[in-house]
C-alpha cells in the first residue's frame, strides 16, 4: 500500500502525520510514532473548547438537552456527555454549621415514562436555604434513611417535615417537628427548581430518560457556583 507524506504534524508528539485513508469522506492521517489517527481540520470541537460554565447557566435556568444543543450548536449527545463529565467532577460541600433548622421533603417525577416513578428527596437549612444533601430514586425506607442521616450528622436543632409516615422512625421525636408551616421554603424551593430544569416542568414533553442523568443535572444545579 502507498504511503503520502502529508504536511502535517501530529498534535501529541510534533511528528510529521501520513494519510491514512478517509472516513466520513475526510482525509484521515495517522502518525508514525504515537500511531494515533487525527485530522487536520475539524468540523466540531472538542469537549474541552466548550465553554462549559455557560452550559451549566443554560441548564441551570430551564433549557433542555437539545435547546442547549441548539444555542450552542453542538449535538445534544455532547450536551449530554459534558453535563455527566461536568458533574463527575462536583463534590458535595463539607459543612461545619450545628444547631440548625432544617426543612426536608420529596420532589415527584419520572423516568422515561411517567408510570416510573422517581423521587428526588433533598433537605435545605431553613436559614440559609441552601441544600445540605440529596437522593434520587424510589421514596423507600433506605434512601431517606441516607438523607436523614447525613442531617443528623451535624446535630440539629430541630428537622421539619411532611406527614410521610417514614420519618418518625428516622428521626428522634425531640428534634422532629410534622408543621405544615415550618416547610414552608423548601415547598416554594420545590416550585422554583421545576421552573428552573426543564425536565422537571409540569406539562410539557420534557423529562429525564436515565437516572444518571437526572443526577448530574441536580449536581450543577444545587452545588455548582456560577459567576454573574
Amino acid at each position: 500500500m502507498k504511503i503520502f507524506v502529508a504536511k502535517m504534524k501530529c498534535k501529541y508528539c510534533d511528528t510529521k502525520c501520513h494519510k491514512k485513508g478517509k472516513r466520513n469522506r475526510r482525509q484521515q492521517y495517522q502518525c508514525p510514532v504515537c500511531y494515533s489517527y487525527q485530522k487536520q481540520n475539524y468540523v466540531r470541537n472538542s469537549l474541552k473548547s466548550y465553554d462549559t460554565e455557560l452550559l451549566i447557566k443554560l441548564n441551570n435556568e430551564g433549557l433542555g438537552i437539545r435547546s442547549i444543543g441548539r444555542v450552542l450548536n453542538i449535538p445534544k449527545s455532547t450536551v449530554s456527555k459534558l453535563i455527566f463529565t461536568l458533574s463527575k467532577e462536583i463534590k458535595q460541600p463539607t459543612l461545619k454549621e450545628s444547631v440548625e433548622e432544617y426543612e426536608v421533603d420529596e420532589l415527584r417525577t419520572f423516568i422515561g415514562k411517567k408510570e416510573n416513578e422517581c423521587w428526588i428527596c433533598y433537605a435545605i437549612n431553613r436559614n440559609t436555604k441552601e441544600v445540605i444533601d440529596f437522593v434520587v430514586g424510589r421514596r423507600t425506607k433506605s434512601n431517606l434513611k441516607k438523607l436523614i442521616d447525613s442531617i443528623l450528622e451535624l446535630e440539629p436543632k430541630k428537622i421539619y417535615t411532611d406527614k410521610l409516615n417514614v420519618y418518625p422512625n428516622l428521626i428522634p421525636k425531640r428534634i422532629h417537628s410534622k408543621a405544615f408551616i415550618k416547610t414552608n421554603h423548601i415547598e416554594r424551593k420545590n416550585l422554583t427548581i421545576r421552573t428552573h430544569l426543564k425536565r422537571l416542568n409540569r406539562r410539557t414533553i420534557c423529562f429525564s430518560k436515565s437516572l444518571v442523568m437526572l443526577n448530574a443535572c441536580l449536581l450543577l444545579y444545587f452545588w455548582v457556583e456560577i459567576r454573574t
